[in-house]
């Protein structure tokens, strides 16, 4: 049998890298350890281990307000919460999408009758 293989797909395939976001959710939601790795050296921390790491991970806090897709949803075993993007093109607006993003983890995180001290310590990776 005759296998069709598009040839732009096998190159597009060939030359994939960390930085397509297919590959980059994959490793980093799926290899634990290359996460918490990865994690502790660019934020110069200690994490004893990764409860959760999921890929695209949605978070909307209201029906009129804008929600946001995190690439990948990581927490750790104290619940600190971490938002690994990878950002290859927009960049114009990464400080001010930056924000946005912190913000809606706040909220997220935060019940209604909580202390503000009750907020979860939160991270933001953008290239």
């Amino acid at each position: 049998m005759k296998i069709y293989v598009d040839k732009e797909l096998e190159k597009q395939w060939e030359e994939a890298s960390l930085s397509n976001n297919f590959i980059f959710c994959k490793v980093m939601s799926e290899n634990l350890d290359l996460c918490k790795k990865f994690l502790e050296m660019l934020l110069n921390i200690k994490i004893e281990s990764i409860s959760l790491a999921q890929p695209e991970t949605t978070l909307n806090v209201d029906f009129f307000a804008k929600g946001i897709r995190l690439d990948v949803f990581v927490k750790d075993d104290t619940d600190r919460i971490f938002d690994i993007e990878m950002q290859v093109i927009g960049k114009d607006y990464l400080p001010l999408r930056a924000r946005y993003y912190q913000s809606v983890l706040d909220v997220s995180s935060l019940h209604a009758g909580e202390d503000y001290e009750s907020l979860t310590e939160s991270y933001v990776i953008s290239p």
